[in-house]
């Protein structure tokens, strides 16, 4: 293994299991803070209740997401330094502000935990926001540093490769932030509340409960559903607007994600298929479907892959992230629409093993579909960590340590998941607040 190789499998690794706990530190706290406020408007202890059951779990991953946060930090100094020698003069004020937010997270969450019994209601509920606000902010500038990293503004380089007349506002609020940060919030949400509905799902599923839990706990899996779709819902309008704005400024991953090498009108959608001698194979074609979702006339030009010169293209093999994240949102919402629909045409199928399986499922698939959606732009914009500007191994360590440590790293992460599940094991129950 190459050193850029090793540096990429490392922040990869980290990444790819770090945005587990962020995905979750975005979602929980907006599903707990909505279901508080559920309950004080409509007086009901019991979803209360369950907010404090959930905020007992968002503590224990929100350390895990501390510890595997700070790593990725340290990884983006020791790995890239190149590339963060010129970020940080662009958009280090983005990176400055993420670590404000976190701590506004860090602090309203101590005060949300250590405050149940000892404050008002209402004013318990209010503790809350911030701790919402924190993580969506949190989320919002590392999202724009992505964004950057996609669509770069803000600054020039001198002959010397120095960034010069940098335009901090231009850098951060570039292009792409926008549409990256609606995707990727809105999935997070979806994604978590998936995992909490596969939760309570495995529950009816796998243990017996007495008529009157499992009456609760078959009515929080239909609120739940109701949840997931409409968050479903809003996912696809995002994932609708981030493909036409690739269209427009980065038609270059849209062409991979689509695997259409030559730019043409009346452009065909392109489902599965395989990858060979870099042309995509087999796959099913709707006629002129692409050209319409992309442009909104059936007949829209669509730039192919050919337009980009070769050694700036990135592989084919974000097709494949792409079929899969979009597959999974499909099912995604279908189970949950399927699950509530089901059960409220005949109450009985609210227990229906099958169904619950998929629910069950479903909680694995929404974090798949982040992480394909995740390295499909990551893989979208290879050869370069930031496009036109810098390539990925002119931005990487020359250290081999690097290697070594692109071995070891895996490890330390599985053992850091599996303390993680203990903890959540030992110390968060989920059906006490339906018991009680």
């Amino acid at each position: 293994m190459d050193v850029v190789t090793a540096a990429r499998s490392l922040i990869a690794d980290t990444l790819a299991f770090h945005i587990i706990f962020a995905a979750l530190g975005v979602g929980l706290p907006l599903l707990i803070s909505a279901t508080e406020l559920f309950g004080l408007i409509k007086k009901r202890p019991r979803a209360i209740a369950l907010a404090h059951t959930w905020s007992r779990a968002l503590v224990i991953l929100f350390i895990a997401g501390a510890v595997s946060g700070t790593i990725v930090s340290l990884q983006f100094s020791l790995l890239w330094p190149t590339f963060m020698a010129l970020a940080s003069k662009v958009v280090g004020v983005a990176f400055a502000l993420e670590g404000f937010a976190f701590l506004v997270e860090v602090l309203f969450l101590a005060i949300y935990m250590l405050s149940w019994d000892k404050f008002k209601p209402w004013a318990h509920w209010l503790c809350s926001l911030p701790v919402v606000l924190g993580s969506m902010m949190s989320a919002f500038f590392i999202t724009t540093v992505n964004g950057w990293m996609n669509t770069p503004r803000g600054f020039q380089l001198d002959a010397h490769g120095n960034p010069v007349n940098i335009n901090v506002r231009q850098a951060v609020f570039n292009p792409a932030a926008g549409t990256e940060i609606r995707h990727s919030i809105v999935a997070y949400v979806f994604a978590t509340v998936l995992v909490v509905m596969a939760v309570y799902a495995w529950i009816a599923w796998h243990h017996k409960l007495n008529s009157s839990v499992k009456a609760d706990l078959q009515r929080l899996l239909m609120g739940l559903a109701v949840v997931a779709v409409l968050a479903g819902a809003v996912l696809g309008l995002a994932g609708d607007q981030a493909a036409k704005f690739d269209v427009k400024n980065e038609p270059y991953k849209l062409a991979a994600a689509e695997g259409l090498q030559d730019t043409q009108s009346g452009a065909p959608l392109q489902i599965g298929g395989i990858i060979k001698n870099d042309k995509l194979e087999y796959a099913i074609k709707v006629p002129h479907l692409l050209s319409w979702l992309a442009t909104g006339h059936i007949n829209g030009q669509v730039q192919g892959l050919n337009a980009t010169p070769k050694a700036d293209q990135p592989s084919l093999v974000v097709h494949y992230f792409f079929d899969a994240m979009v597959l999974i949102g499909i099912v995604g919402v279908s189970v949950p629409a399927a699950y509530f629909l089901g059960g409220t045409w005949r109450r009985s199928l609210r227990g229906n093993r099958l169904l619950l399986g998929l629910v069950v499922v479903c909680g694995f698939l929404g974090f798949a579909g982040i992480e394909f959606g995740w390295m499909l732009t990551e893989f979208g914009r290879q050869p370069y960590v930031i496009r036109g500007v810098m390539l990925t191994k002119h931005a990487s360590t020359s250290s081999r340590a690097a290697v070594e440590f692109a071995y070891l790293f895996p490890l330390f992460y599985l053992a850091l998941f599996w303390l993680t599940w203990k903890a959540l094991r030992r110390n968060v129950k989920p059906m006490e607040a339906l018991e009680s």
